[in-house]
């Protein structure tokens, strides 16, 4: 698990508890605290904590070669463990990419080969409360698929990659194994490109957006805006999560967006990979989108504003 915040946690927690040979890469106070205390996930599951195998992410050496890496790190971080995956990774090892939005798995597929990455989408409301500790909240499910298409449509993804969904079935998670992994993809951000910009920008959760007549007028323009766009790069979006995308249940309205957390916490949005990649797609297939590049420019203003916020705190201490 390369990656040990809410979903390397939770993930890799159950798989090490189910007995799979599961190692932890970590740093900083994660690393710290893994090393001297036990993982511990709270879950509508069942709560549990142990022990678990945690690596330092700066003392990695180079015959060290897993048969698959999770890499559940946030967007945002892809560029800096690049170097780590590089160590982590032989010839034989399948990275498995569980990253929010879009772009990711395409980058990792120019440095590594298509032929050895996996894309993932990990469906769940899993909180990061402190270093080795998450809560989760709801839902769970994870859709992986090779990222080399495939000749034959009916192949689902080779035996190496469905050995690893029975693992995590065995942990107690539903996990599907696709031959489209890029329509999933999309049929996920079609998700957080309309409700993480937008909750992040006003503050509130998922029903409260929902609820607010201004509100759900931006989420439907943004649903619009999106769908043309993937339909434009040749991208299917199936019509029941375009149907039901806003009208969630009651557990998703209560939920709290990745990055309305990461903006109350003081950490750099997954802006790029949900909202930037997005609008440069749309730019590139001549789709207008003009309400995804307004909160996209919004956001990236106060992103802007707390970094230098931040750095005049750091200067004056």
């Amino acid at each position: 698990m390369l990656g040990a915040g809410a979903i390397g946690c939770f993930y890799g927690g159950l798989l090490a508890r189910d007995k799979q040979d599961v190692t932890f890469i970590a740093k900083g106070h994660t690393l710290d605290y893994l090393r001297d205390h036990d993982l511990i996930v709270k879950s509508i599951l069942g709560d549990f904590a142990l022990p678990v195998k945690v690596m330092d992410a700066g003392q990695l050496k180079e015959e060290q070669a897993f048969d698959f890496v999770i890499l559940s790190v946030k967007s945002t971080a892809l560029d800096d463990v690049i170097p780590e995956l590089k160590v982590l990774t032989g010839p034989k090892t399948k990275i498995v990419c569980l990253l929010n939005g879009i772009g990711n798995e395409e980058k990792l597929a120019g440095l590594f080969g298509p032929e050895r990455v996996a894309g993932g989408s990990a469906f769940i409301s899993v909180i990061r409360e402190s270093p080795g500790v998450v809560n989760h909240v709801g839902e769970g499910a994870l859709v992986i698929g090779e990222w080399q298409s495939k000749k034959i449509p009916s192949d689902d993804g080779g035996p190496r990659l469905e050995l690893l969904a029975e693992a995590i079935r065995a942990a107690g998670i539903k996990t599907d194994v696709t031959a489209n992994i890029r329509q999933v993809k999309w049929e996920k951000l079609l998700w957080n490109i309309i409700y993480n910009p937008v909750t992040a920008l006003t503050r509130t959760r998922v029903g409260e957006a929902l609820d607010d007549p201004d509100l759900i007028s931006v989420l439907s323009a943004i649903k619009k805006e999106f769908i043309q766009t993937a339909k434009a790069a040749n991208i299917r979006i199936r019509q029941k999560y375009i149907d039901n995308v806003l009208l969630p249940d009651e557990e998703v309205r209560n939920h709290k967006t990745s990055m309305l957390q990461d903006l109350e916490n003081g950490r750099k949005m997954e802006l790029e990979a949900i909202v930037g990649f997005a609008v440069q797609v749309a730019h590139d297939h001549h789709v207008p989108v003009p309400t995804i590049e307004s909160v996209y420019h919004l956001l990236s203003f106060i992103e802007r504003k707390t970094s230098l916020a931040q750095k005049v705190t750091q200067q004056g201490s």
